[in-house]
């Protein structure tokens, strides 16, 4: 699977400071919310700067589906098309790719501690403009199509979740949840 997300890993990595938090946006993960929120931003090498780091995590399945719904939206592609490119391992995207690639995303750029919170914590760092925030998510309200699982997507991302809550040295975290892959 890694050898396929290259894409992702090559782009520019992005933490922002919301108020007295640092905080990684991740893909379908409230990553609008928190960049609009955001006081600050680092990028690539500007990160190591950083103390600590929150990184939401959203339910495996739940973003998965919204993530290939909204690669479809922004390509104007039919999503059961679409998935099946994905099941054959012909397409892939920052926007369904595992959150667990999002780490060795940022791994690249940073080593110290981060801690894994449940998405909807989110209301919790951006309270200070769920106002704003909010309307920018209703425009994005759309129905979305339903698509079966991917395993291969889903089963490093529960390892993830499993740590909610807690902190870890990033490359420790890493570690602890490469072994689903294998």
């Amino acid at each position: 699977m890694l050898t396929h997300w290259n894409k992702l890993l090559n782009t520019d990595c992005t933490v922002v400071d919301i108020g007295p938090r640092t905080v990684y946006p991740i893909f379908r993960v409230g990553s609008s919310s928190l960049m609009l929120a955001a006081d600050k931003t680092y990028v690539n090498s500007h990160i190591a700067k950083c103390k600590h780091i929150d990184i939401l995590i959203r339910d495996p399945g739940d973003r998965f589906v919204s993530g290939i719904n909204e690669y479809c939206r922004q390509n104007n592609l039919n999503v059961k098309d679409t998935w099946k490119l994905v099941e054959q391992d012909k397409l892939v995207d920052r926007h369904f790719a595992p959150q667990y690639m999002w780490l060795l995303h940022l791994y690249k750029f940073y080593k110290g501690t981060v801690t894994i919170l449940p998405f909807d914590h989110i209301k919790q760092i951006t309270t200070v403009y769920a106002t704003y925030t909010n309307s920018v998510h209703e425009k994005n309200n759309y129905i979305e199509e339903p698509v079966p699982l991917l395993k291969s997507f889903l089963d490093v991302d529960h390892a993830i979740i499993e740590h909610y809550n807690q902190t870890f040295e990033l490359g420790r975290l890493i570690e602890r949840c490469r072994n689903v892959l294998s």
